[in-house]
């Protein structure tokens, strides 16, 4: 792995994180929206749909970010 594709590399982990902050965003918003009163079933299987996407993304930026650690923890600058 060259100076580049550790920056790709990068570059690819931050994408992800930031993908993983708006599914975030979006279910605390939907959470900032509940009840004392159960909620209706659409929005319990918006809000079950939601944390499915939520936790696809977080596994996403957690694959991004060990590739990236074990990269920095290696050192990049061997030949390929």
């Amino acid at each position: 792995m060259n100076h580049k594709e550790f920056l790709d590399l990068h570059a690819a982990c931050v994408k992800s994180m930031r993908s993983y902050f708006v599914e975030v965003e979006k279910s605390s918003t939907m959470l900032a929206e509940c009840t004392a009163k159960p909620l209706p079933l659409k929005k319990r299987l918006r809000l079950a749909s939601q944390s499915i996407i939520e936790h696809a993304a977080h596994l996403t930026y957690l694959g991004a970010k060990s590739l990236l650690l074990n990269a920095a923890r290696l050192g990049y600058s061997f030949p390929n």
